[in-house]
This record gives C-alpha cells, sequence and structure tokens, in this order.
C-alpha cells in the first residue's frame, strides 16, 4: 500500500489490528514535514504504522533523533516492518503507554501525537488493539488529558507539540486544560467534513 505526503513515499503494510492512515494522519504528517527543522529531536506518540515518523525519516532533512511510541504491541512491530521495509534504520521505536516506558530524563524538541479523540460510550468501543487508536472517553479528552499534563517534561526549552484536535471535542474543556498546563495553542491547518472538523494545532509552553 503506497502513501504519499508532499514529495514522501511510503510503501506500508497495515493489519487490521493497526489504526489505517486517514486525513488526520496526513494532516499531521505534512505539518511535521512542514514545521519541523532539520536537526531537531522529534518523538512521535501513538505511532500506528509509523507513516508519521517515516514521513520525516524519508524526507531530505537530517534530524539529530527520531523515536516513536505506542501502547499496542502490533503497532510498534508494524511501524518496525515498515521502517525495515522502507529501508528506514534510524527511527527507534518503543512500546509504551505515552511516556511511561522512555527515561524520566528524555527531552525532545517537538513531540507529535494524533490522540484518540472520539468521545466514546461503552456501546461505540471497539473490539480488540484498534479501540486504543480510536476511544477518547466520554468527552474525547481523556488521552489528551494525561497527555499535556506529562508532554511539558519531555519539551526542550522551547519545544513545541503538534497535536490533531476535533471539533467533537469540547474546546472549552481544552482549553482550560491547555491553560492549566501553561500550554498555548495556534492552528496550523484544518479540514471539515460534514460531521466534524479536524485541525493541526501547535502548541507552545509559556516561560512565565
Amino acid at each position: 500500500m503506497i502513501f504519499e505526503f508532499g514529495a514522501v513515499s511510503l510503501d506500508l503494510s497495515i493489519p487490521s489490528s493497526v489504526y489505517l492512515p486517514s486525513d488526520d494522519t496526513e494532516m499531521l504528517a505534512l505539518a511535521a514535514l512542514e514545521q519541523v527543522p532539520a536537526g531537531s529531536s522529534v518523538l512521535e506518540i501513538g505511532t500506528g504504522s509509523g507513516v508519521v515518523i517515516l514521513s520525516l525519516a524519508k524526507n531530505k532533512k537530517k534530524f539529530s533523533k527520531l523515536a516513536a511510541v505506542d501502547i499496542e504491541p502490533s503497532a510498534v512491530e508494524t511501524a518496525k516492518k515498515n521502517a525495515k521495509e522502507n529501508k528506514i534504520d534510524f527511527v527507534q521505536f518503543v512500546q509504551s503507554n505515552l511516556f511511561d516506558s522512555l527515561p524520566a530524563n528524555s527531552k525532545f524538541d517537538f513531540i507529535l501525537f494524533n490522540p484518540p479523540y472520539l468521545p466514546t460510550a461503552d456501546l461505540d468501543k471497539v473490539k480488540g488493539s484498534l479501540n486504543s487508536a480510536l476511544d477518547g472517553g466520554t468527552d474525547g479528552l481523556d488521552v489528551v488529558r494525561r497527555f499535556l499534563a506529562e508532554a511539558g517534561e519531555h519539551l526542550t526549552q522551547g519545544g513545541k507539540i503538534l497535536i490533531v484536535v476535533s471539533s467533537l471535542q469540547p474546546k472549552d474543556k481544552l482549553e482550560k486544560i491547555l491553560a492549566e498546563h501553561r500550554f498555548l495553542h495556534r492552528s496550523l491547518s484544518s479540514k471539515s467534513f460534514f460531521f466534524e472538523k479536524l485541525e493541526v494545532w501547535m502548541l507552545e509552553q509559556r516561560t512565565k
């Protein structure tokens, strides 16, 4: 399966247990390709098939470090296989629930995250490992809350976050969480559908 983001082309194999790249994936990949400068250290949370971090790895810029994590072992193995298939050997893939398996002192210039953002009742849950890529809790913000509480500890000074945001999430709640953790935000891109609007936001922590 060939995926193309900008000038980057990747040949990916994706089992049904792993999130199939969609519009949100493409938006995050394109934002990362545009915003992340050469020489940066980059961490992707929830890498799935690996397409976003592998897009960075395959473009012409050189980065100081590329790493990616996913809570699901099947996703990590899929991303590793896709890296090998595309002859990319300098991305570190780790199984981790957000930052849990990373060293406490690990810091990155950019953190990328396409979180599970769908508001999900018990009846909406998907069986198997794919649920972790979709299930955002009752308001679509369960995983985002924990991510924002921990992310600042893993950013270098002046580090930035690129995160996918959905109109299905309550914006007032999200902005309150951002304020609690001293994050400023701005929208980089958006795409509207009949049922929701997706955006990629850049987050930066206030210094004071």
